[in-house]
């Protein structure tokens, strides 16, 4: 696919033209870019620059990069792990339970609803739901599910897209989709009209307090446009009118890897949540010199295991983009993944052929390095008793990465 970068002229939140940019990964792939045997080479390829705002403090890609056709194209999926069906229908539970419990069959959108199983969860509870996804792939699934969802991308035109029974919500929510919106201030204040009064915004992102905890440079990608904190995300939400209810909606095991899930209620007037952004460019500043030592680290993890032979096990962002930023990919024998995007493809830049995990029962390896940190447990389970492989073959990719394990 080809793409272009656009450069930003200011601060996506605040519009301020005092953008610093603090992290650099020279000629990085997009996430998904999968190539055939006969494409390789051809994948798209482009700086991520990570910048920070010095007026309003948010963190954020420097760079538009042009993505429809990509996105049109996208088929990600979690619906195969069982961790994440757990948690699609606590969270339905837990928002039924505290903001919904006394009311009649409240309308629900979700942004970026993919194939549809975090509506499913909450149409078993009487929610009438309603999907907004830019990939036709999963939109024809979700369709074909009963989840009805529009073929859109959810910007300030949506209303015209929207069922006349959805002009209005009670309840609109995002999974690791927020963060992919170039114009988040915009989509707030569509947010903002769309919600009755009272109504309830939730969305999960990345967080980038836990990418600084854990060091996860990966999550660094084109497709993500800001990197927002407990405390920007609070700034955000605040200036467009949300006061933020809670954070803890869920407890920490009950989330995914690297969650930061808010809950927020509309509120009529704008809120003023004091930023220190001197703070947090220091605190980029030291994510980007972690950053720097743990490539290296995995780097050096992979030359004193030099002859052994290694599977990269994941091949979804985290995967694809820490590979991505070694300067040496041969170390690796392959990747295998659950549920790989189609046959004979390989992984953008780092070109490993991707095979399903049944590809480590008769091409066996020494070591397997799993990005799926979050599934690490499922995984180790899993292979030791299909494939027979023992649990000190297994090295999680954040005893790399993690500071308080280097």
């Amino acid at each position: 696919m080809k793409s272009k970068q656009h450069r930003i002229s200011g601060c996506r939140v605040c519009g301020s033209d005092l953008l610093q940019t603090v992290i650099l990964l020279p000629q990085m792939p997009l996430t998904d870019e999968f190539v055939t045997s006969q494409d390789l080479g051809k994948e798209f390829l482009g700086d991520i620059e990570i910048a920070i705002c010095k007026s309003c403090g948010c963190s954020q890609n420097v760079n538009n990069t042009d993505m429809d056709d990509y996105y049109n194209d996208y088929t990600y999926s979690v619906q195969s792990s069982p961790f994440a069906i757990s948690f699609m229908r606590t969270l339905a539970e837990r928002v039924k339970q505290n903001y919904f419990s006394e009311q009649h069959k409240p309308r629900v959108i979700e942004i970026g609803s993919g194939t549809g199983e975090q509506l499913q969860e909450f149409k078993k509870l009487g929610f009438d739901v309603l999907g907004v996804e830019p990939s036709k792939k999963l939109v024809d699934y979700a369709n074909s599910i009963g989840i009805p969802t529009l073929h859109a991308f959810f910007d300030e035109n949506i209303s015209e897209k929207l069922p006349e029974n959805f002009q209005k919500a009670d309840l609109i929510i995002s999974s690791y989709t927020f963060d992919h919106i170039p114009q988040p201030v915009s989509v707030l204040q569509k947010i903002h009209t769309i919600l009755n009064p009272g109504g309830i915004t939730i969305h999960e992102v990345h967080d980038l307090g836990l990418i600084k905890k854990r060091n996860e440079y990966c999550l660094f990608e084109h497709e993500h446009y800001t990197y927002l904190n407990d405390r920007t995300m609070s700034f955000v939400l605040g200036m467009n009118s949300f006061d933020v209810l809670t954070y803890d909606i869920l407890s920490q095991k009950e989330k995914r890897a690297n969650s930061l899930l808010v809950v927020a209620k509309k509120i009529e007037q704008s809120k003023k949540i004091e930023i220190d952004s001197r703070f947090e460019l220091d605190e980029l500043k030291a994510l980007n010199k972690n950053v720097q030592a743990g490539i290296l680290r995995i780097e050096n993890w992979l030359k004193e295991n030099a002859g052994l032979k290694i599977a990269a096990y994941g091949a979804g962002g985290r995967g694809v983009m820490t590979i991505a930023a070694l300067t040496d990919h041969s170390a690796f024998a392959f990747m295998v993944d659950k549920n790989p995007k189609a046959p004979d493809i390989f992984a953008p830049k780092s070109h490993l052929q991707v095979f399903a995990i049944e590809e480590l029962e008769h091409n066996r390896v020494d070591k397997i390095l799993v990005f799926s940190f979050g599934y690490f447990n499922e995984v180790v389970d899993e292979l030791c008793s299909r494939f027979n492989y023992q649990p000190d073959q297994f090295t999680s990719i954040l005893d790399l990465l993690e500071l308080n394990h280097a």
